[in-house]
């Protein structure tokens, strides 16, 4: 099973600024349900769905050769909740970037509300056919691509 924790990709500039979306299903929810807690996709996995758009923006523009492993993170605030049903507009900037990593910052909206926001994540180049097979990532770039401008309102 692969995760893919966005869902769509709406813009991006290479090794600027990446914009995606992450919609939250009503399965999702479950994993808090053997805890007792209120419906909400997992902290853990809002962030996933971040480091998962920064990664996309390096191997973009890379064109499919290097992806981005994150190694540190230095902040990261969790502001509310994302509840089933939602989605969770990304916007991801790269802040800095060095021939041994890059520097990424970002947040994240749904319902017009700051869900998530976060700076300092340092991420090393890995040659990314060491990972995965990059005809496959251009397929599913292809599948969740879907620009701004062509966008259903």
């Amino acid at each position: 099973m692969k995760f893919r924790f966005v869902d769509k990709i709406t813009s991006w500039s290479p090794y600027r600024r990446i914009t995606g979306v992450k919609a939250v299903s009503f399965e999702e929810y479950s994993l808090r349900d053997p805890l007792g807690q209120e419906p909400r996709l997992p902290e853990s996995l809002l962030l996933e769905s971040f480091l998962q758009l920064g990664n996309w923006l390096i191997v973009l523009s890379s064109d499919f050769r290097t992806m981005a492993m994150a190694v540190r993170i230095t902040e990261v605030r969790f502001h509310d909740a994302l509840v089933p049903g939602q989605r969770l507009g990304m916007a991801v900037t790269l802040t800095r970037r060095r021939e041994d990593g890059f520097e990424f910052s970002g947040e994240g909206r749904g319902a017009d509300r700051l869900i998530i926001s976060g700076s300092g994540c340092l991420a090393a180049p890995v040659p990314a056919a060491e990972f995965v097979n990059p005809d496959d990532l251009r397929v599913l770039f292809s599948e969740i691509f879907e620009p701004e401008a062509l966008a259903p309102s």
